[in-house]
């Protein structure tokens, strides 16, 4: 859960160094000290799918501090990726040479046969390494049933990938047969299914679903033609089976109406929160999220004629007005809206980014995933702000009470919400920078159980 970690640990930033800090509210070591929270540092990871270094696994031997010029040498020639800083021989995460993916996941190591490990082979159209195959992964339709002694010590989990291991091979084979393959292997954990109990969803709906806070539908411009609203992106346009572009062309202009919208949902927030006398700070940080959504709506609508949509652009929005909200419901409104909402889409853009084949499309993801997260430590910093001022006039009970019926309800609505199946090849989606339905339920899973609650409890306990 690597990509979970490191927007929590931007928000948890955001905090320490905005107006938790001033109440110590954010504090949970002795001395007032920030207490830890994760294998990522907070603040370390600014961009989405920034790497930081993994702390070695229990029970695996750690790197050596000292070594020979030849055991150097022959490491440095023998790993795949020269910058990473795991030696292969302790094992190296089959798809991301910094272990970015593997940190916290179930692993393990494994040595076979050639022929066994055939079974296994992730056909990526990679050459093989030492007359074995460079990757494996699950492979549902193999014949082979878990608990075969051939595959002791290789998971039969659905997520598992693995990639070869150079050296632990040679080592095995000068032992053994000449031709054994060694692999390092990984349950992928960056998503949780969500199987029965087992998920962190609610089992039914809250008694007080918080009027129109939570109900209220959102206002979007109509489509109309023109090349106003479509940014200047790099490359050129793709060519895509019928179905598919018109699939991706209506996603990205849905996208792109729903960003629109943003921008009008920032500017009704900055009257609001002027209505409560927010600090400049926040009012600042407000206005220029408006501005990004603008760009944000600029290329979607892009992306959507880049596959095939025309030029197309929002018509007139109907007029938002500012709602008469006191601080426990500006709170509640930052919540749903910008805790909840931005959360959920900066993950989602990450996930999109990580698989996405296109670069154009990738990059546009990242920049995207990076001013939600951003907007994201927005909103947590002003539903902290908010959570002080109530204090202050003897309503932090009130305001706890409202967040926390807020979030059990949306909550419940996020497990229960269904996306529809377009009926395309989970792996097409991905390669075009979209996610899969069941993609779409573990990033907003994924989102509550790992940062949306962990966020909320450091705020109202």
């Amino acid at each position: 859960m690597r990509d979970t970690l490191l927007i929590r640990a931007r928000l948890r930033a955001a905090l320490v160094s905005g107006p938790l800090a001033l109440a110590g509210l954010a504090c949970g070591g002795p001395g007032g000290q920030p207490a830890p929270t994760s294998t990522a540092k907070s603040g370390t990871a600014s961009v989405p799918g920034a790497k930081a270094a993994a702390a070695p696994k229990p029970g695996r031997a750690s790197v050596p501090k000292t070594k020979s010029s030849a055991a150097k040498a022959s490491e440095a020639s023998d790993r795949p990726f020269a910058q990473s800083p795991y030696p292969e021989r302790w094992g190296l995460d089959p798809y991301d040479p910094e272990a970015a993916e593997e940190e916290g996941c179930v692993t393990g190591d494994w040595c076979g046969s050639e022929e066994a490990a055939r079974k296994f082979q992730n056909n990526t159209g990679e050459p093989d390494e030492l007359g074995c195959p460079l990757r494996i992964s699950h492979q549902p339709k193999n014949g082979i049933k878990e608990g075969d002694k051939t595959y002791e010590g290789l998971s039969f989990d659905p997520m598992m990938q693995g990639r070869l291991r150079r050296l632990a091979t040679g080592e095995a084979r000068e032992g053994g047969a000449a031709d054994t393959c060694c692999y390092h292997w990984f349950n992928y954990c960056s998503g949780r299914p969500l199987i029965g109990g087992g998920s962190e969803c609610g089992s039914g709906a809250s008694a007080d679903p918080l009027a129109d806070l939570l109900r209220e539908d959102a206002q979007l411009a109509p489509l109309v033609s023109g090349d106003a609203w479509v940014a200047g992106l790099s490359g050129a346009g793709r060519a895509t089976p019928g179905e598919l572009d018109r699939h991706l062309a209506a996603a990205w202009l849905a996208d792109a109406q729903m960003e629109h919208a943003s921008i009008a949902a920032f500017a009704r927030a900055t009257l609001e929160l002027l209505a409560v006398g927010a600090p400049p700070s926040l009012i600042a940080g407000t206005q220029r999220a408006g501005l990004d959504e603008v760009e944000h709506a600029r290329i979607c609508f892009a992306l959507a004629e880049r596959y095939g949509a025309g030029e197309r652009g929002p018509g007139p929005l109907a007029p938002v007005q500012a709602r008469r909200l006191d601080i426990v419901g500006v709170a509640v409104a930052t919540f749903v809206e910008g805790c909840v909402g931005e959360t959920i889409a900066a993950l989602m853009a990450t996930r999109a980014a990580r698989r996405c084949e296109d670069s154009t499309v990738r990059e546009s993801l990242l920049q995207i995933a990076d001013d939600e997260t951003r907007h994201a430590e927005l909103a947590w910093s002003t539903v902290a702000w908010a959570a002080q001022e109530a204090a202050r006039v003897g309503r932090e009970g009130e305001l706890h009470d409202a967040l926390r019926s807020a979030a059990q309800t949306l909550r419940d609505a996020a497990c229960a919400a269904e996306s529809a199946d377009p009926g395309i090849d989970a792996s097409l989606l991905a390669a075009h920078g979209r996610l899969a339905p069941g993609a779409l339920a573990l990033v907003r899973d994924d989102a509550w159980r790992e940062i949306i609650a962990p966020m909320l409890a450091t705020i109202i306990g």
